[in-house]
């Protein structure tokens, strides 16, 4: 069993994607209206931090494999550190993009390594719980960054807010040096580590039963990134809210996300990983579904923001099941495992970004990219569980 204290630390570093997006959403649309940039060319700051997050966890996954978690978990919140301060003294839109490129690649690599330093301490359904309650304490992140994001938005602006960043970031650099265990680096030392790297990844790539656990967490959290891309347009201009009721809204959904992740860490003991994953990717679908109906018929803002709160709640029970599942294949390459699946996930979230704000009806074509991105993620969980199933 993890200490629970560990576990928090660990969330925190991996935290770095939902404080680093969504602590500036209610300030996106003025982002646009400083640099004269439209709505998709935002998005592109989500797109590009998104990118940056994949090729992290590729490049640093395999390697701590060889050369262990902490000394690359230390490299990497010191590179999303400077490159917070590049962002926060972006003098224009591409220079802001590249600097979220920069901020991904760090964070990409917190995140890859705080995962697999679970599956070097945990396994099987205590693996699970792990991962739940590490995202139910990480949830906490999307809970109260927008809200802080909506009360700095008008007294700091965008650029105070990416300041606070750099402070976040140097608490976790702290902490990956002060807290973290080394763990990892278990690979054979005789071979070159470029071999190393692409055998893990090829064991990885051969495991059928991976590819259906990874479309569930990059589709599942594509879901629920269309509406995080999507939301402060829909919830600020559609429905009319200001950026700091916005907040207030976003917040709620998030503990929706945390109250779904804490109710798995409990009953995954009782029914298994499996069983809660198949339930978290039907009820995401079926909340989509409802969604698009509802923004379809124009429906008051009040059932579409109900609707909203259960279709961010499932994936409270998807990307924790489906992680520890697919980790759980093949644990003597955590690392390259934990790194394909963090890219294939950022990689669904970078491309949802851009696509949710090319239409004309905002509440529309968010719920409808979350239809199709929750019914792939259903496909691949129940591809892959009852591949497993068979396999019994």
């Amino acid at each position: 069993m993890i200490p629970v204290p560990l576990l928090a630390v660990l969330a925190l570093l991996s935290a770095t994607a939902p404080f680093a997006t969504d602590m500036y959403l209610p300030v996106l649309p003025a982002i646009g209206g400083q640099f004269g940039a439209s709505p998709a060319l935002v998005q592109l700051t989500l797109t590009g931090f998104f990118l940056g997050m994949g090729v992290g966890q590729l490049l640093v996954g395999p390697l701590s494999d060889v050369w262990g978690r902490k000394r690359l978990l230390v490299v990497a919140a010191g590179v999303a550190l400077v490159a917070s301060v590049g962002a926060a003294t972006a003098p224009g839109i591409l220079i802001l993009i590249a600097a979220r490129t920069l901020q991904g690649l760090g964070g990409g690599a917190c995140v890859v390594l705080a995962r697999a330093i679970v599956s070097d301490l945990a396994t099987g359904n205590a693996a699970a719980r792990a991962y739940s309650l590490l995202m139910a304490i990480g949830a906490l992140a999307p809970a109260i960054a927008p809200i802080i994001g909506g009360f700095l938005a008008e007294p700091i602006g965008w650029r105070g807010i990416y300041w606070a960043l750099v402070g976040l970031h140097a608490v976790q650099l702290l902490l990956a040096v002060a807290v973290v265990p080394a763990t990892g680096g278990h690979s054979a030392g005789g071979q070159r580590l470029a071999g190393q790297v692409a055998a893990n990844y090829l064991a990885v790539a051969r495991t059928r039963e991976f590819w259906g656990f990874a479309a569930a967490t990059a589709f599942g959290f594509g879901a629920l990134f269309c509406y995080i891309a999507a939301s402060p347009f829909v919830i600020q201009h559609s429905f009319g809210f200001s950026p700091r009721a916005y907040s207030f809204i976003f917040a709620a959904n998030a503990l929706g996300l945390v109250l779904a992740a804490l109710t798995n860490s409990w009953a995954v003991n009782r029914v298994g990983a499996v069983a809660m994953l198949r339930v978290g990717v039907a009820a995401q679908f079926l909340a989509a579904a409802v969604l698009l109906g509802a923004a379809a018929l124009n429906a008051p803002v009040p059932v579409q923001l109900l609707c909203l709160f259960f279709c961010v709640g499932p994936t409270g029970l998807i990307l924790g099941n489906s992680t520890a599942l697919a980790t759980g294949l093949l644990r003597t390459r955590a690392g390259a495992a934990s790194a394909l699946l963090g890219f294939v996930q950022s990689l669904a979230a970078g491309a949802v970004s851009p696509l949710v704000g090319l239409g004309h009806n905002p509440p529309v074509d968010m719920a409808a990219g979350m239809v199709a991105c929750s019914l792939l993620a259903v496909a691949g969980a129940w591809a892959a569980t009852a591949a497993i199933a068979r396999r019994r």
